[in-house]
């Protein structure tokens, strides 16, 4: 057995307030860690076995303990897991043994955290099957007789739960998954103590989604409901908080199986809604949005037939009493952005209803709205206005039409009211107008917005614009939503036009308002004023460019360059400058855009060209703190790549020690994504101008692709990148050619593998995987064309080697045509890149189109089925129609 330390001052220390003695205590404890890990797992685990040490060192030696086994990032977590299944078995079976000796421990806090930690390593055991006597061990805490202690009970049912919630549900068996849900309904007795019996309803919602054959079964599954909706009307006030919070799991789960029990549970959450707390009633309402949501995404996806229709049946009772739900608003808990209560959960589910019920809402809202947006009680016009926006979406525009006429001129000058949470609540209902209706008006319907009220409603939202900062965010948004109902394809003239530039001068000084002010609300109104100004831009008309192009444009570059200037004295004051000059260079990035939309427009960009490019560089050099600033100040210069072209490369120079520092920046991977992205941008306006830098880019490219430190995320996007730069130097690729093709024929096998999973999270990962791998064929393939189909150069030497790849390059498109987990069907982007792919292969290589006809594996043609059935895509269809044709042709006259 390892060495046991003394670590109970290190750990009292890791709960202390102050920063320096916390900060030490966790670097003991870390190197501790590194340097002797069964030696540390020893003396925490005694630590946390001890009665005798206080609460809080005990405390802390669980959470060391869970947090030795466990992390949030899954590559850390993969690495952990392995460090445990390599301790020593003695040293393993202790810390178990203790474990379940820490279940009995008079501390409940104790006892609790002890059964998140059994949860955690039980999930890394069960793979192995190595702790077989768990699940025994628990049982027996329950079935003991006499019976154990509440407090050892109570823990046995939370650390089911945990189990239940922790481990794959492949690793419990059928028998382990039926004792313990026998003993959790058990622990839900009525001559159980309160406390047992809340852990105990706890327990089975984190395990409902097990009880999948009990509810098969009509016998158990009554059984099940019955012991649940008896909860819902116990004494104790969480019980039934922990009941409905069940019913909402048991209804996702288990939604076909509720027929019969619904006017039951109808008749208990209705109860609940109208006299329970407000704590109780929210969970009751909760239900019923969990029940909509299910039904949304079965008529969302087609599937009618399976919808039970339980909101449609149930909604002319349950709207009445939502609406009045509307009213109990509490405002102390309207400051709290964290809280949610029974009036918030019942505008939630009247939002749900509007879109499943559609035009039946209306005309039971409208009396609603109409009797009470002008009431004395600030609660009833809060109310009416949340009505009135929550059905914006789900009914049609002309159901509406007439409502929304008649309201608009009440939401305008309500945006006056007397009561913040009014206003602010105005002004977010003006918002929904503008999403869903402004701009999507029917055939012969006039315009929700005309030009002639728009004097009167910018002059509001300008002049709320002065408001809280609460309210100034939802004035932002209904700006930003009102112009992207405007927005049109480089229309000369807009109806915003003669507003355009006092609304982005006024949203500006707005944001600069909230520079300095440290409330959270300040930050949220400060990005929503600039993400306004970023949709007025992109939805202007060109009679407005002549502004964008010159005096937006040297006032958002002014205003970086000025921040450059200010001196950072502290992490929090970097943080902050972070945030905003990232806003400022997307909005920079946003301005150059629609400038690139139109020649002339984009000629208003020459004289500053110099400017821009050297001000992002500042701002890159400049980085102090987070992603943010790194990340928008590099997508910016992807749009400038664009907008300059091939003038992009006297930058490169300056522009290549970011791109390097930005391929290399591991830890933060969006930035290395947006780099990548970049890259690509920088290839295609530059083309063989990138040649010189090559050498460095692809041996980083290709680290990159080998390391398990990179992001998965991050990967099908370096392989797009080989492609982009192997169009932009074409011969001269060939001397990656070797090291880029072992590269890829690694990720195709790793894709191939991927198709045995049947896993949605793996289907989409492999569907980026291969289109990356797919690019980078393409690219090569078209790079070195030429030389190939000439003989010039290395096109000899590189025939033969893309030749050599074929039969691997074939293999794996036919498994994305073998793929079912999607059943019949493809991701379309993938397969018609895959057919044109296949397409330039027959077109440069000579044998191409032998080899392929005589593939074993024929399901590539499965992919060109399917993308035949899709119909016309005008941004791909030539280039596949091109492909198809020439593979008819190469492989014989084979039949789609």
């Amino acid at each position: 057995m390892a060495v046991v330390l003394d670590l109970s001052a290190a750990l009292a220390s890791t709960f202390s307030h102050d920063a320096s003695i916390r900060q030490q205590a966790e670097q003991h404890l870390d190197q501790l860690k590194e340097s002797n890990f069964p030696g540390y797992l020893a003396s925490i685990t005694n630590e946390l076995g001890n009665e005798e040490r206080a609460d809080d060192v005990r405390q802390a030696a669980a959470l060391q303990l869970k947090n030795s086994v466990d992390a949030k990032d899954a590559a850390r977590r993969q690495d952990l897991m392995a460090k445990w299944q390599g301790t020593d078995a003695a040293l393993k079976q202790h810390i178990r043994d203790v474990l379940l000796r820490c279940l009995h421990s008079p501390k409940g806090d104790v006892r609790k955290t002890t059964a998140l930690v059994i949860a955690k390593i039980a999930n890394i055991d069960m793979q192995g099957a190595s702790w077989p006597t768990l699940i025994p061990s628990l049982l027996n805490n329950m079935a003991s007789q006499p019976p154990a202690a509440v407090g050892t009970r109570q823990a046995t049912l939370t650390t089911f739960g945990y189990i239940c919630e922790e481990v794959d549900e492949s690793l419990l068996s059928l028998e382990n998954v039926n004792m313990i849900l026998t003993a959790v309904v058990a622990g839900m007795g009525a001559t159980e103590q309160d406390e047992v019996r809340l852990a105990a309803i706890k327990a089975l919602t984190n395990a409902i989604h097990l009880a999948r054959n009990n509810f098969e079964v009509e016998s158990e599954r009554t059984y099940l409901m019955t012991v649940v909706c008896q909860c819902t009307l116990a004494n104790s006030q969480p019980m039934r908080v922990a009941a409905f919070q069940c019913l909402q799991q048991i209804a996702d789960n288990y939604y076909s199986k509720l027929q019969s029990y619904m006017t039951e549970l109808y008749g208990l959450s209705t109860k609940a809604i109208k006299d329970d707390d407000d704590e109780v009633g929210t969970q009751a309402i909760e239900f019923w949005s969990t029940v909509a949501e299910y039904e949304l995404e079965l008529l969302d996806d087609g599937k009618d037939d399976q919808c039970k229709n339980f909101i449609g049946s149930a909604a002319e009772y349950l709207l009445p009493l939502m609406l009045e739900c509307l009213t109990k608003q509490d405002e102390d808990a309207l400051e709290d952005e964290g809280c949610w209560n029974r009036a918030m959960a019942a505008g939630f589910f009247l939002k749900l209803l509007a879109r499943i019920c559609k035009d039946r809402v209306v005309s039971q809202v409208l009396p609603f709205v109409t009797g009470h947006i002008s009431s004395t009680d600030w609660h009833y016009r809060e109310a009416a206005t949340f009505a009135f926006g929550s059905i914006m979406e789900g009914p049609s525009p002309v159901s509406l039409d007439q409502f929304v006429r008649a309201g608009l001129p009440f939401l305008t000058n309500a945006l006056k009211d007397q009561h913040r949470v009014v206003r602010e609540t105005t002004a977010w209902a003006l918002g929904q107008v503008f999403e869903h209706l402004h701009g999507n008006e029917a055939d012969g319907q006039q315009p929700i917005v005309a030009k002639e009220s728009l004097p009167p409603l910018l002059s509001a939202l300008v002049e709320s614009l002065q408001d809280e900062p609460r309210v100034v965010y939802y004035v932002c948004d209904a700006i930003r939503l009102l112009a992207l109902g405007f927005q049109s394809s480089d229309g000369e003239t807009s109806p915003l036009s003669p507003y355009l530039k006092d609304l982005v001068q006024k949203l500006y000084e707005a944001a600069e308002r909230f520079r300095n002010n440290p409330c959270e609300n300040s930050g949220k109104a400060q990005v929503a004023a600039y993400e306004a100004i970023n949709d007025l831009v992109r939805s202007s008309a060109r009679d407005t460019l002549e502004f964008v192009g010159t005096m937006l444009l040297q006032v958002v570059l002014g205003a970086i360059n000025s921040n450059l200037e200010v001196q950072i004295t502290s992490h929090q004051a970097a943080e902050k400058m972070a945030t905003l000059q990232g806003q400022l260079c997307g909005m920079l990035q946003v301005c150059m855009e629609r400038l690139c939309r139109t020649d002339d427009a984009r000629v208003a960009l020459v004289p500053h060209r110099d400017k821009i490019m050297e001000t992002l560089l500042s701002v890159m050099a400049r980085t102090q703190s987070g992603a943010g600033v790194h990340e928008e100040a590099m997508l910016a210069v992807g749009t400038f790549t664009v907008a300059v072209g091939s003038d992009f490369e006297k930058y490169l120079p300056n522009f290549i020690p970011f791109v390097r520092a930005g391929l290399q920046d591991h830890m933060q991977w969006q930035v290395c994504l947006s780099t990548v992205g970049v890259l690509g941008d920088v290839c295609r306006a530059v083309g063989a101008a990138i040649w010189p830098y090559c050498d460095e880019l692809v041996s980083i490219i290709l680290a990159n692709l080998g390391s398990p430190n990179v992001h998965r995320n991050i990967k099908p996007e370096l392989l797009t990148v080989l492609g982009d730069m192997a169009l932009a130097i074409e011969g001269a690729f060939a001397k990656y050619l070797d090291a880029v093709l072992t590269i890829l024929r690694q990720a195709m096998a790793m894709s191939i593998q991927m198709v045995s999973s049947q896993d949605y999270d793996t289907y989409d990962y492999n569907n980026l995987l291969r289109r990356g791998i797919i690019d980078a064929f393409s690219g090569i393939v078209q790079g070195l064309g030429d030389d190939v189909t000439k003989g010039t150069g290395n096109g000899p030497v590189s025939r033969d080697r893309l030749t050599a790849e074929l039969p691997a390059v074939y293999q794996f498109v036919a498994s994305i045509g073998a793929d079912k987990t999607a059943g019949d069907s493809y991701d379309e982007d993938v397969s018609r890149a895959a057919i044109a792919l296949l397409g330039d292969l027959c077109s440069v290589l000579p044998t191409a189109g032998a080899t392929l006809a005589g593939a074993p594996n024929k399901e590539w043609t499965a992919l060109i089925n399917f993308v035949l059935s899709c119909g016309d895509d005008s941004l791909s269809s030539n280039n596949v129609n091109w492909a198809i044709d020439l593979l008819r042709k190469a492989t014989g006259g084979t039949t789609f």
